[in-house]
């Protein structure tokens, strides 16, 4: 049994058909067909029976698709994780806020310090973040979530807390900024918050929780992604929203909006650089990490 084998019976299964699976493989359609069949011998069992006119999967079929489908994806992240080691360059990923408000303030002093190191970044939320680490699709992470994993590193880089915002209007101004108030106004207006799989999501929740509120009775209006038009829909009233107090410091400052705490013990999280354990980093990726953790908290 060989790769070129098991990608040739993949790709009629998934194509449904010799022919076109020839053509996304840019391969001949007797190399296909040569390829099955030396399979289909190599594990003394009948995998695709065809007709003229169809192709069906049998049983012992579908299980090795399932199987040769999982040992095909674990190559390429594989070839991936090797080829970022090599290359280069350093791979970031990480979620709206490190992206939006850590990452620009640390790679400058960087990038003066190793001025012949590229690096890409890829923003998505927390769990995408940890998700890629896991499956060796990027080198660094930067997350607002600690998911345990034996495979990964996480090292605090910075502290992050969450506040309730509002719009600057006379109903909101001369109210006491407490966390009394916040539990009044979350109870009492419509509430906006971050899209699943944020990190912020999941400490909002957490805070929800823990205040005196009836969780069936709050008026949650919408998931938004980005944290811009979160704070855009509160400033032009749509309702209030929990959200990282990093993100909102000019809004507030320049007075279009209001912030509010919230309890620290639930509110507060810290921000984590993550990497996986175990592999071999380039000399490159090495760098970055020791500086990260140099300046770091």
């Amino acid at each position: 049994m060989e790769l070129k084998q098991l990608e040739s019976f993949v790709a009629v299964v998934k194509y449904g058909s010799f022919t076109k699976a020839a053509e996304a493989l840019f391969i001949s359609q007797p190399s296909i067909s040569s390829h099955l069949r030396a399979l289909e011998t190599s594990l003394d069992t009948t995998l695709l029976i065809r007709t003229t006119k169809s192709l069906r999967v049998t049983p012992r079929g579908y299980e090795l698709y399932d199987w040769a489908c999982q040992l095909l994806r674990d190559r390429d992240h594989l070839m991936a994780r090797w080829q970022q080691a090599d290359a280069k360059e350093i791979h970031i990923e990480a979620s709206t806020i490190p992206s939006t408000y850590f990452l620009p303030r640390i790679l400058p002093e960087f990038c003066r310090r190793y001025p012949h190191i590229p690096f890409t970044i890829r923003q998505s939320v927390s769990h995408e973040v940890i998700e890629h680490l896991r499956h060796g699709d990027n080198q660094v992470g930067f997350t607002g979530l600690h998911i345990p994993d034996e495979a990964l590193a996480y090292t605090p880089v910075m502290t992050d807390t969450l506040v309730l915002i509002t719009p600057p209007s006379e109903a909101f101004r001369h109210l006491p900024k407490t966390v009394d108030t916040a539990v009044s106004l979350l109870a009492k207006n419509y509430i906006i918050l971050r899209s699943k799989g944020s990190g912020s999501l999941d400490v909002a929740n957490t805070v929800l929780d823990a205040l005196p509120l009836d969780r069936n009775q709050l008026k949650l209006t919408a998931h938004i992604s980005d944290p811009e038009a979160i704070k855009n829909l509160v400033v032009n009233g749509l309702g209030v929203s929990i959200i990282s107090e990093t993100a909102v410091d000019y809004y507030r400052d320049q007075g279009r909006l209001l912030t509010f705490p919230l309890p620290d013990e639930v509110a507060t999280r810290y921000l984590y650089l993550v990497y996986r354990k175990h592999d071999t980093l380039s000399s490159y990726v090495r760098a970055f990490i020791e500086y990260v953790n140099e300046i770091s908290l």
